[in-house]
């Protein structure tokens, strides 16, 4: 069996990809709707299929939204103040600084990646009871992991990305996007510089899992 097609190689080794994202090759149309026709057999609330995906592949428009990606990263190292660097809360991670430089690359070269995947769920989390919010989120969240997944076994990659959501009203003026749906991420589209990806570092299942209670 191919690795690409093997499920616990896919989900074992599907990364947050941005450096090894290829900027110079096209990605069809018609692979990212494959890619999405796998994703919305994810289960979802009361499979209302609520959800509504934009793909951007409009080069100007792809400009324009790592503008705002990079503006919205300003607004996100301006709220950290001093906790960042070995301040950071994530500093101890393995790796914690590969992380940091990753993500400064995706935001020098947002502008030139080959589509941008913004999905959406109906509804606004404002106010909302722990409940509604963990319904609608619990009707969205599957399908974007189904995505990535989906992805990978096309030889394609994304990164979770969130940032933008400080500005997220100027991506909602720039793509028409009704003021009663929430965006849920921004993520890039691409093929990857290779197929082999490793085993990220996470914590042991011994110091996060509890049975029956919870344990600190």
């Amino acid at each position: 069996m191919d690795k690409l097609q093997s499920a616990e190689y896919i989900l074992t080794t599907t990364r947050a990809v941005r450096k090894r994202l290829d900027l110079n090759k096209p990605v069809a149309r018609d692979v990212i709707e494959q890619c999405l026709e796998i994703a919305l057999q994810a289960p979802n609330g009361s499979n209302m299929n609520t959800w509504k995906w934009i793909i951007v592949d409009d080069r100007d428009k792809i400009r324009k939204i790592a503008k705002i990606y990079d503006q919205a990263m300003n607004d996100y190292i301006t709220i950290l103040g001093d906790a960042t660097g070995d301040n950071y809360m994530g500093s101890h991670i393995p790796g914690a600084e590969n992380i940091s430089e990753s993500v400064d690359y995706l935001r020098k070269h947002l502008a030139e990646v080959p589509a941008i995947a913004f999905p959406l769920l109906a509804g606004r989390l404002e106010g909302a009871s722990v409940f509604y919010q963990a319904s609608l989120w619990g009707s969205i969240l599957q399908s974007v992991w189904s995505f990535f997944l989906a992805l990978r076994t096309k030889g394609m990659g994304s990164a979770w990305t969130t940032a933008h959501l400080f500005r997220e009203q100027e991506i909602a003026d720039l793509l028409d996007i009704p003021a009663n749906y929430t965006q849920v991420g921004l993520f890039p589209i691409a093929y990857t510089l290779g197929t082999e990806f490793k085993k990220g570092w996470r914590s042991p299942v011994e110091d996060v899992l509890s049975w029956n209670t919870f344990k600190q």
